[in-house]
């Protein structure tokens, strides 16, 4: 009997994981490289093309995101060419990745069907809403993951030596995307703690403190090279800045989005993106309230501490988007949301099995209704690739886009009027013209937003554009440009002529040229 269920567990091990990876594809196949996302998707690929030419992030250029994300995109473009489409493939490596790595990660507290639960909706719930980009947060979450299974791995084989590559992916998570990874640590602490105070652990405090020293080892390995490497060319002061000061002091203040009232949306879909927000505050009060009458009962066991430690993870990476509550920072959120969930769902069959009939009609029903909601979901969450079906024909291109000609008409109108030697400035926030043009910013700000930067900032910003004057500027919202940067609108039309107009740009010539 105990060898019919190992192999069927490991049938499940196998054909589960495949599923998901078919699952992903199905719904990758047609979005993969559709559409286009003019902001964020191009100061990720213009910051990698700064990285490749030998620019230091934070120290040349101004970023939110750590350093690591930045040249991981640099690499991918030196493997396969400088292109949106080389972008989108990496983005797609994530995306059919993650929710092994989720399956994999339930594995180890969960059977094969909650597990594979748990991983599925990370099929429809992420890059697909952001257009396969691979951005800091997606490369974080997915390094996140990893450390995490590779530290529970080493945990339940008793192999306290493997924690130490596991420290060093949460420091590569860090790195990616510090909050997460800050998050991850806290939560893997967590996780160090309970068991200290489970009864039934199969670890000693011994085997506990051997762990947590080799996992310390294995964050020191990569942030003590990386931290004095970074001091000795001068980026650490402005790391600083930009990663701790900035978040705190600035971005609240500038980029912060309320959260939405339980009751808005006008459509089914709508309603079901609001209530998508409120499902993991629930789901954690309720795993709360479990976890404190265990401890109340003395029923605080390992189970409960691994219980806990998701717990803990969920609710901190949840803290992402209570500042800008918008629907990306909402869905890289989940992952961790989607264990806890699998767990709920393990207890709750727990319980429910003791009565003939009970524990299967509540599968079934949570089953169903799981699958609904992703279905009521997928209009808004999975974009909409029926206008993208022509190619962006360009050398820096790949992609399928509405109207690619217009693009690449405008894309080589500039690339005539400025030679490769010369600068630009795509102004405030229009950084894929940069990368599509394959002309460079002479500045450090790849982006301009209203109230991040300072009058000193502006300042900065013109003495920079004038040591390397731009022979064009890019110019779009031109009526919050001169609002939130005065100074900077003053200097374009001091300077600059304009020639042209497609669409909402502008295009500035400089005089001195003409």
């Amino acid at each position: 009997m105990q060898i019919s269920k190992t192999n069927f567990t490991r049938f499940s091990d196998f054909i589960c994981p495949a599923i998901l990876v078919l699952i992903a594809i199905a719904i990758a196949y047609p979005r993969w490289r559709a559409g286009i996302d003019w902001r964020d998707e191009g100061l990720l690929a213009y910051s990698a093309e700064r990285v490749v030419h030998g620019e230091v992030p934070h120290r040349d250029f101004v970023s939110l995101q750590p350093p690591l994300s930045f040249y991981a995109v640099a690499a991918a473009f030196k493997l396969a060419g400088t292109s949106l489409a080389t972008l989108r493939v990496f983005g797609l490596t994530i995306f059919l990745l993650l929710p092994v790595l989720i399956y994999a990660l339930g594995r180890n507290f969960l059977g094969p069907i909650l597990s594979f639960a748990a991983a599925a909706p990370a099929c429809v719930l992420g890059l697909p809403y952001v257009y396969f980009v691979p951005l800091a947060a997606w490369q974080g979450i997915t390094i996140s993951i990893a450390a995490v299974l590779l530290f529970i791995v080493a945990m339940r084989l008793q192999r306290p030596w493997l924690a130490t590559p596991a420290g060093a992916l949460a420091s590569l998570a860090l790195l990616l995307r510090h909050d997460q990874g800050i998050y991850t640590m806290a939560a893997l602490l967590v996780l160090l703690v309970t068991l200290h105070f489970a009864p039934d652990a199969s670890f000693s405090k011994t085997d506990l403190r051997r762990f947590f020293y080799f996992w310390l080892g294995g964050i020191a390995i990569i942030l003590t090279p990386a931290i004095l490497v970074w001091w000795k060319i001068g980026a650490l002061p402005e790391m600083f800045r930009q990663l701790v000061v900035f978040p705190l002091a600035t971005y609240r203040k500038t980029s912060a989005l309320p959260f939405p009232r339980i009751t808005a949306g006008k459509t089914i879909s709508e309603r079901a993106i609001v209530l998508l927000y409120y499902l993991p505050p629930f789901m954690q009060a309720l795993a709360a309230l479990y976890l404190g009458q265990s401890i109340f009962r003395r029923r605080f066991r390992e189970r409960e501490a691994m219980f806990s430690f998701l717990l803990v993870w969920s609710t901190l990476f949840y803290l992402q988007v209570m500042v800008r509550s918008d629907q990306t920072h909402l869905l890289m959120t989940l992952a961790p949301f989607f264990l806890l969930s699998a767990f709920c769902w393990s207890i709750l069959q727990r319980t429910t099995n003791k009565y003939h009939g009970l524990g299967m009609l509540f599968s079934t029903v949570i089953s169903i209704g799981a699958v609904s909601f992703l279905w009521i979901l997928r209009s808004t969450v999975l974009p909409d690739v029926t206008h993208g079906t022509d190619r962006l024909s360009l050398s820096r291109g790949g992609i399928f886009i509405a109207q690619p000609n217009l693009v690449m008409q405008f894309v080589r109108q500039i690339q005539e009027l400025v030679p490769p030697s010369k600068s630009i400035l795509a102004l405030p926030y229009q950084p894929m013209f940069y990368f599509l043009c394959d002309r460079h910013n002479p500045t450090r700000w790849n982006y301009l937003w209203p109230g991040d930067q300072t009058t000193n900032d502006h300042e900065r910003f013109i003495e920079e554009a004038e040591r390397d004057p731009p022979a064009i500027v890019l110019l779009s919202d031109q009526g919050q440009l001169a609002e939130s940067a005065p100074m900077i609108m003053e200097y374009v039309r001091t300077h600059y002529l304009l020639t042209d107009q497609v669409g909402d740009i502008a295009i500035y010539e400089r005089l001195e040229t003409r």
